[in-house]
């Protein structure tokens, strides 16, 4: 069908890139870095633990510093953290907050929306720069300008999980907890010819073009990235069936960025598993769904971290992950180590330049406004 080699970050008609899913390696193009020690709790002494959080608060109140920690961060930061959340949550207290200094423990992507959105006063702090995101990786602003000049009336539409670079060239931007009310907005206000780029997540972007098929609407509109995140793509079909044999009762959710969405959703749409019985949500959404459903036991299709925030929701639940080595080793680069070092020293400042900033602005406002 093709007369190249697709690669990740390679953009293409929807119905061509769902055809290429398992076809192409979606794998990170940059290095996995080593998780550090420090990320363990385990690894960390009770002592040095109250060091580290009452020095992390006094820091926070002679500062006036609001810590905004993401879910997949370790549970030590999340315990002394203002906020955790997903991007879309953090994102939004981030823009509300007067605080003199936003420390984001999470994934730098992440810094510079905060950085882009943030008052005069303000400076964002990244715990470690090496919190980088292979997902983020892919999304190449060189394409998105490619497909732009090739489709010069066409919409755009960045997943958060970009840098800010491609969110200036975005119409749009999303988060998983609003991927879906963002695209059907486009939809309702653009021409029914006017094409659609969705990117950089395949397996979101998948999840996308399900949701237009069932509005009725064409996907010959419609174009995907290439791109995965490395630690959702690898929680395949067969972690989820292996949980399911093992806990036959249980719920099972699943972050759509997963490598599991596409067999998934067949199965619900195929009758072959209720759809009360197997869900979609955003990584903040699994923390609101497990508090309203009756299953004491759930089967958690993301990255592990996700488990400390829905385990202090609901304590009395069983979580199950659907695979264990779902570890996203860019945001364990947070430890509380460094975040305590950060507050201390005031580093490490993320600043954006002005007109990407302002350019950025219009798809980020336009994510937290529908909601």
């Amino acid at each position: 069908m093709f007369d190249r080699v697709v690669e990740a970050g390679d953009i293409l008609p929807a119905t061509e890139a769902i055809e290429m899913m398992d076809q192409v390696d979606l794998g990170p193009t940059i290095d996995i870095p080593e998780i550090p020690a420090g990320a363990d709790p385990a690894n960390i002494t009770g002592e040095e633990r109250r060091f580290l959080q009452g020095e992390i608060r006094r820091l926070k109140a002679e500062r006036n510093a609001l810590v905004l920690a993401h879910n997949y961060v370790p549970a030590d930061i999340q315990d002394v953290a203002d906020a955790v959340g997903d991007s879309l949550y953090l994102a939004q207290r981030g823009a509300d907050s007067d605080a003199d200094v936003l420390a984001e423990p999470s994934v730098l992507f992440m810094n510079q929306i905060l950085a882009a959105m943030k008052k005069p006063h303000q400076k964002v702090l990244a715990p470690h720069l090496g919190a980088l995101c292979s997902l983020a990786a892919h999304a190449d602003v060189e394409k998105v300008r490619a497909w732009k000049e090739e489709h010069p009336d066409g919409l755009v539409i960045s997943y958060v999980n970009t840098y800010i670079e491609v969110k200036a060239e975005s119409d749009y931007c999303c988060a998983s907890a609003n991927a879906g009310k963002v695209l059907l907005h486009a939809l309702e206000h653009s021409r029914p010819e006017q094409p659609i780029l969705f990117l950089p997540d395949l397996f979101l972007g998948f999840y996308a073009a399900r949701l237009m098929e069932r509005r009725g609407q064409p996907l010959g509109r419609l174009w995907l990235m290439m791109g995965a995140c490395h630690v959702h793509e690898r929680i395949r079909p067969a972690h989820v069936e292996e949980q399911r044999r093992l806990h036959p009762g249980a719920l099972t959710v699943v972050h759509p960025e997963c490598g599991c969405t596409s067999a998934c959703m067949r199965q619900v749409r195929e009758g072959v598993v209720p759809e009360t019985m197997l869900q979609f949500r955003s990584t903040q959404g699994m923390v609101a769904l497990i508090k309203e459903v009756p299953q004491k036991e759930v089967i958690v299709a993301t990255e592990v971290g996700n488990l400390h925030p829905m385990h202090k929701a609901v304590p009395e639940k069983t979580l199950i992950p659907a695979s264990r080595e779902a570890l996203c080793a860019y945001m364990k680069q947070n430890t509380l180590a460094n975040l305590y070092l950060s507050l201390r020293d005031m580093v490490h400042e993320i600043t954006v330049d002005p007109e990407l900033a302002r350019r950025a602005r219009i798809p980020i406002e336009r994510m937290l406004r529908i909601l």
